[in-house]
């Protein structure tokens, strides 16, 4: 009952966007949905629960997850990593073919390495009010001084997102 619930809240939500966003397909909520289980994993392991999947259509070219902690790396976001792993295999860093489903807004930094990627776009799942740089506190993938702008959709499958997150920070404040 609760998969078919969640199937239909999601085919509504990609209905209601499609009319704002008619690039969006049911193949995005299938890999928002790969980039949540991502997102468990890396909470699992004591990273921020952030995943990213890049792919094409129905392939998935790279994915990952948060992993600042274990790699002892800055820029160790789900975004950046993936990106990464995609132009190692696809031998090459222009994306202009490829969407990427990650399931926290893109930070500055993950924001422009997507538009340096030329990625062809980009789907996330819960908006970030301290460090958004997808429409919440900057746009940069929109913005029309860049030499590249993708089309960017946001709050897709977002209640699972944000309840990763919430879990995730009341269980660290609970064990300090």
């Amino acid at each position: 009952m609760y998969l078919r619930n969640e199937n239909r809240r999601s085919h509504r939500w990609l209905r209601n966007m499609n009319a704002r966003h008619p690039w969006l397909a049911s193949g995005d909520v299938a890999m928002m949905r790969r980039a949540i289980d991502l997102a468990r994993q890396a909470a699992a392991s004591g990273e921020v629960p952030v995943g990213a999947v890049i792919y094409r259509g129905a392939e998935i070219v790279a994915e990952a997850a948060n992993d600042r902690e274990a790699s002892s790396d800055p820029a160790g976001h789900a975004e950046m990593v993936a990106l990464r792993r995609a132009g190692v295999a696809l031998e090459r860093w222009r994306l202009h073919d490829c969407r990427m489903a990650v399931t926290l807004e893109p930070c500055p930094m993950c924001a422009g390495a997507l538009v340096n990627a030329r990625l062809g776009g980009l789907v996330f799942g819960a908006f970030d009010p301290k460090a958004g740089a997808v429409g919440t506190l900057y746009d940069i993938p929109r913005d029309p001084r860049l030499n590249h702008r993708l089309p960017c959709a946001g709050g897709m499958l977002a209640p699972e997102a944000i309840g990763l997150l919430r879990k995730f920070f009341q269980d660290r404040r609970l064990r300090r």
